[in-house]
């Protein structure tokens, strides 16, 4: 058991959450959210690499395919610049082999956000966009809980 490697993944996971109200309130994902699960993922990279479950690097190369991802997004127009930063930043932390269960948790949240959308009345998400960081946010923050579980935290 390690408290210190799980108070940074505790941390990371308050900065997705902080991200996520922030998007929800005011349609922007701050820096310092981003900036804090990157600073906090490279602590723990630092002191405890063993307690990602997978080898840095290949972090790395998930939070650039993600990074990639969201832009293209962003340049569709179907997510903000902060969306696909975030999307990145959580890449980094969840790895290679939870990725795909993480796009696959946000897609269903988008669509759900989606819905919610289309059925609401000319409401909020209508004027001000949809807050897609939610979308990313709960699907990784669950699994980052679920690792610290899973690896008795």
């Amino acid at each position: 058991m390690n408290w210190g490697a799980d108070l940074l993944v505790g941390a990371a996971i308050a900065c997705a959450l902080a991200a996520m109200y922030k998007d929800w309130r005011w349609r922007e994902v701050p820096h310092w959210t981003l900036l804090g699960l990157l600073g906090f993922w490279l602590v723990l990279v630092v002191t405890v690499p063993g307690r990602l479950g997978f080898e840095p690097w290949a972090g790395l190369a998930c939070g650039a395919g993600a990074l990639a991802f969201g832009m293209l997004c962003y340049a569709l127009g179907w997510w903000g610049a902060g969306d696909g930063k975030l999307l990145a930043a959580l890449a980094v932390w969840v790895g290679p082999a939870q990725l795909p269960l993480a796009l696959l948790g946000t897609a269903a949240v988008g669509l759900l956000l989606l819905a919610v959308a289309l059925v609401l009345p000319a409401g909020d998400f209508r004027r001000r966009g949809v807050p897609f960081a939610v979308a990313i946010a709960v699907p990784a923050s669950t699994l980052l809980a679920a690792r610290v579980g899973a690896l008795g935290g």
